[in-house]
């Protein structure tokens, strides 16, 4: 039976822990599990449709938490390089399939899309399901979130331009 993004974490069986690895261009280079995640100050995003960029539905779920990639680079340091380098940076969020979401510094640090760009550790108040996780990614701003929701996250690159 294959599994779909919308099954309950509940119903399908135990994942392996969560490990998140920041690295590249970063004063701090970590690998966070869940508990340093969890520290981090948390973010509830309510009803969420996730369409393709073609606007067809592919998910919809009552509510996701996490927490924002903004702080998951600060935990790393991220800005406490100087400005004139931050602003050649991309942020790039590797899944395990090795799709990869890109930001630039401007979109998370500059505008509103930063705030909305969140790695995800619940679905509907219980741990993500297997498909999706154990961590997630989501840039909840989009105009349409499918490009940039990444399922089973394992970890985000700084890269300079």
């Amino acid at each position: 039976m294959q599994e779909s993004i919308l099954e309950p974490a509940h119903t399908q069986a135990a994942q392996p822990p969560a490990r998140l690895t920041l690295g590249g261009q970063l004063p701090f280079p970590a690998t966070l599990g869940i508990d340093e995640l969890r520290a981090l100050p948390r973010v509830e995003l309510g009803p969420t449709q996730v369409n393709c960029f073609t606007g067809r539905p592919v998910a919809s779920v009552d509510s996701f938490a996490g927490v924002r990639l903004i702080d998951v680079l600060e935990a790393a340091g991220f800005s406490t390089q100087p400005r004139s380098q931050l602003k050649r940076c991309v942020i790039m969020a590797v899944g395990a399939d090795d799709y990869h979401a890109v930001f630039s510094w401007s979109e998370l640090y500059n505008i509103g899309v930063g705030a909305g760009v969140l790695v995800l550790f619940e679905r509907d108040g219980l741990p993500l399901s297997r498909s999706l996780g154990p961590l997630a990614l989501i840039s909840a701003n989009d105009r349409q979130l499918g490009p940039r929701h990444l399922r089973c996250l394992r970890g985000i690159h700084v890269q300079k331009i």
